[in-house]
């Protein structure tokens, strides 16, 4: 144990590794360096891929989107203000950040193949996000391989999509990864209730008005409130096997879109009889 006397005695020692400190910007300034080191990294996939075209890389929230959509490619959604070409939109949700540099990364080079296919007229997923055998084959040029984990539901809803990035293009990427993980100082807060078969919830600091059928106790933040035996709550199930049951108020089923994380359908409501 080093004392306050020791540490008048003994001479500052040089610290065990040469790379400096990292020092957090303003934060101000946080989604610039995030976006700054996607902006590299794109870079970085166009390098190694010629056919990977130009596309304006943005981050910002995904919305009641961003449990089910980490990132998207669009093509032709942006154009100069005196007109001319049209440019390609590469967005990332700043609630995927959460999850880790690199899978974020991994999800940029995904959408690098969606853009590889734009480049080659090559039409690779549908309008409700099944990726074919089209999009597959440019994953893969890209180095990366089919998630061997997906569900059948995953499977039969968006064919191809589940992607992960090989050790080869792990390791060939190393560098912006660690960018990215660097300039990552804050994640963004998940706005929706997320809902898994097991029982777990992870949801917003704002009253989500949500009860799982198999726990009937209310978590909410600020004063309790008492309520009546009989809520009158709606009953709304997901698409897993068996699907998942919850209870929540009409009202709130009605403003906002519930996402189950296994099946990752949307919760609807049961008639009844």
């Amino acid at each position: 144990m080093t004392t306050a006397a020791d540490a008048l005695s003994v001479p500052a020692q040089a610290p065990a590794s040469d790379a400096p400190a990292l020092v957090a910007p303003p934060v101000a300034e946080y989604a610039a360096a995030v976006t700054t080191a996607l902006i590299a990294g794109w870079r970085a996939i166009r390098a190694r891929h010629p056919d990977v075209p130009e596309a304006v890389i943005s981050m910002a929230t995904g919305g009641r989107e961003s449990h089910a959509k980490l990132a998207h490619f669009a093509a032709h959604r942006w154009r100069g203000r005196n007109g001319g070409t049209a440019h390609h939109e590469v967005f990332v949700t700043a609630e995927s950040l959460e999850d880790g540099a690199e899978e974020v990364f991994e999800s940029l080079v995904h959408e690098a193949a969606h853009g590889l296919n734009e480049t080659r007229s090559v039409n690779d997923c549908s309008a409700s996000q099944y990726h074919n055998k089209h999009f597959k084959a440019a994953a893969a040029e890209l180095g990366l391989a089919q998630k061997a984990d997906v569900s059948a539901f995953f499977k039969k809803r968006y064919g191809f999509a589940g992607t992960r990035m090989t050790d080869e293009t792990k390791a060939a990427y190393a560098e912006q990864i660690a960018a990215l993980d660097a300039a990552i100082h804050a994640t963004r807060v998940r706005p929706l209730a997320l809902l898994r078969a097991g029982g777990g919830s992870r949801s917003s600091a704002d009253d989500t008005g949500i009860d799982s059928e198999t726990d009937d106790e209310d978590h909410q933040d600020g004063p309790a409130v008492v309520e009546k035996e009989d809520r009158n709550y709606a009953k709304a199930v997901c698409n897993c096997e068996p699907p998942t049951v919850i209870r929540v108020s009409p009202r709130t089923l009605s403003r906002r879109s519930i996402l189950c994380g296994d099946c990752e359908s949307t919760f609807a409501p049961v008639q009844r009889d």
